[in-house]
């Protein structure tokens, strides 16, 4: 998360700054050019996925809209939204969700995977439940009220 909070993430508009080869559009909507605000609230393929991860809790009203350009101001806004009981598992959620959207861009662009919100959902699921097992107590809390 700090590499996103510092714009250091290695997508193709710091590629590019670089004279590196980079894909021209996003390799999960191929509409826009990645960077990762986009890539994380700006792409539809994203935009997508948080709809259905936050709806998995019960909290899909939350997911980015068209007008979020800005990761770290949607983040905000969305944890200003919940109670202080639920602030610890939507933040555990947010950050498994950015490292799922992450690692499904990376299997896109090395290893020819297609882009698939089911697919991404499906590793996030299992990682909510591994964070949970490992002891993550506002995710439990959160994935308990939100299919309870």
């Amino acid at each position: 998360m700090w590499l996103v909070a510092h714009q250091r993430c290695w997508t193709a508009d710091r590629l590019a700054k670089r004279g590196l080869p980079h894909p021209n559009r996003c390799p999960l909507c191929d509409q826009d050019e990645e960077n990762i605000q986009h890539l994380l609230v700006g792409c539809v393929f994203a935009r997508d996925f948080w709809f259905q991860l936050l709806h998995f809790v019960g909290l899909a009203a939350l997911s980015p809209q068209p007008t979020d350009f800005s990761f770290a101001e949607w983040w905000e806004k969305v944890e200003r939204q919940v109670c202080d009981e639920m602030r610890s598992g939507l933040n555990s959620l947010i950050i498994l969700g950015s490292w799922t959207i992450w690692k499904h861009r990376n299997d896109c662009v090395f290893n020819g995977a297609s882009p698939r919100v089911a697919t991404a959902l499906t590793l996030a699921k299992e990682e909510v439940q591994m964070w949970c097992s490992a002891g993550a107590k506002g995710l439990s809390l959160l994935t308990i009220r939100g299919v309870g």
